[in-house]
């Protein structure tokens, strides 16, 4: 009995480590990875790498989100359906407008990566935190204090926001 237990739980963690059961994407650095604004429209822009971590190829279909606070206005350097094989990174380019400054929330709030599976799509969630916030922005609202401005979405409205 211990034995099959064993050979289970080693099968289920080799099945989860190969990106078979879920994906396994990451945030990496690539070459001209960035992150720029323009305050007088609110537009904020940020490029980073995906990374597949699994041992399998992944097939992106679509990424990124709207919210109150923000507006995904376009995607760029993606071109989907995207397949992206082990140990593979390509670069994308979130633009997006900042909507509600006064409403910025203060928790993580990861981009989506939606993926095709044999059974349908499947959503990653990349967070391209840390990011340093626009300090010299004297108004900055009590609430950001702290690690909060590690978050992506938060330092990417502090260039933009008149707090």
């Amino acid at each position: 009995m211990t034995l099959v237990t064993i050979v289970t739980l080693v099968t289920v963690l080799v099945l989860w480590s190969s990106g078979l059961v879920s994906a396994r994407l990451g945030v990496h650095g690539v070459e001209g990875s960035f992150r720029s604004s323009n305050s007088a429209t609110r537009t904020v822009s940020i490029r980073f790498g995906i990374k597949n971590n699994g041992w399998t190829p992944v097939t992106i279909v679509g990424a990124g989100r709207s919210s109150s606070f923000m507006r995904l206005l376009r995607i760029e350097d993606m071109r989907t359906p995207m397949t992206l094989n082990p140990g593979e990174t390509t670069a994308i380019n979130f633009v997006y407008q900042v909507t509600d400054c006064a409403n910025i929330t203060i928790e993580e709030w990861p981009i989506p990566v939606r993926v095709e599976r044999l059974w349908g799509t499947q959503t990653i969630y990349v967070d391209p935190s840390p990011q340093e916030p626009n300090t010299s922005n004297d108004s900055v609202p009590e609430d950001f204090e702290g690690s909060s401005w590690t978050l992506w979405h938060v330092a990417m409205a502090s260039d933009v926001c008149d707090w």
